[in-house]
């Protein structure tokens, strides 16, 4: 019986230390495909124009049906933004400050942070669900019987969608938060819209516009292409579906959260 329980708590111990090992092959097994199906998307982009129709249908379907959702985060951003800065600056704080911290705040991070973190949900596990469905169905299959190339056929038009309406989204969240922040500090914290507008403009750099928009450029492309690869690597019917289209959630939020801080490390 000793000899039994010695064994089995062996056998736990060696797959504690396993167990990390696999994740970590398991990991770059993984970045090597994915890199390995980019470095084809970029190899064989001269096959694109051939499908432009389909970028174009992917632009509407990720910009366009995107615009309600971004709207209703960036307003309430704004709002929130406003409220709490003018509640946490003390009463001898020119009313101003409050124009520029939201101009600031909403240009350089929450717009871009917050719309990639909404759109990994909606366009991430949209991309993934479809691409996992026609891999499981054999589309995909029968799409290279044909002689397509399913990268540049799928893949490529989602990821230039992406790269192309995240910046055009994240411009237009801008303004809206702007706006948002203007009626919670004019309406809620009594701030006169005067005030707000001078100090947004006092405030207002170009750099700052243009560093969100290119976090909006790279957060279009991680989203977007780590959701293609999931899509396309599905297996095991729809139980697979579902499980990479859970990944593709946590890996590209996780991934635009560590990609903003090295973003704002190198170009700030």
């Amino acid at each position: 019986m000793t000899d039994i329980t010695h064994s089995s708590l062996l056998v736990r111990a060696a797959e504690i230390f396993v167990h990390p090992g696999k994740i970590i092959l398991s990991f770059f097994e993984h970045l090597g495909r994915y890199l390995s199906t980019i470095g084809w998307m970029i190899y064989n982009f001269r096959n694109a124009k051939e499908y432009s129709g389909n970028i174009l249908q992917q632009m509407v379907i990720i910009g366009n049906n995107s615009i309600p959702i971004v709207i209703f985060v960036s307003m309430f951003v704004g709002m929130v933004t406003a409220v709490q800065s003018s509640y946490q600056l003390y009463d001898w704080i020119p009313r101003t400050v409050v124009g520029a911290l939201v101009t600031k705040s909403v240009l350089l991070e929450l717009t871009p942070l917050l719309t990639a973190l909404v759109l990994a949900g909606k366009v991430g596990a949209t991309i993934t669900a479809e691409l996992g469905t026609m891999r499981v169905t054999e589309q995909i299959d029968a799409l290279e019987a044909l002689a397509f190339d399913p990268i540049s056929f799928l893949i490529t038009p989602r990821v230039l969608a992406g790269v192309l309406m995240f910046p055009l989204l994240v411009i237009f969240g801008d303004l809206v938060a702007i706006l948002g922040g203007m009626f919670g500090a004019s309406v809620i914290a009594g701030i006169p819209s005067e005030a707000f507008v001078d100090g947004m403009k006092s405030s207002f750099q170009a750099w700052d516009a243009v560093f969100g928009i290119i976090k909006a450029t790279v957060f279009g492309f991680i989203i977007t292409s780590v959701s293609c690869y999931q899509g396309f690597q599905v297996q095991g019917g729809s139980e697979g579906v579902g499980k990479a289209t859970m990944n593709t959630v946590v890996i590209t939020s996780l991934s635009v959260v560590v990609m903003d801080f090295i973003l704002a490390s190198v170009l700030l």
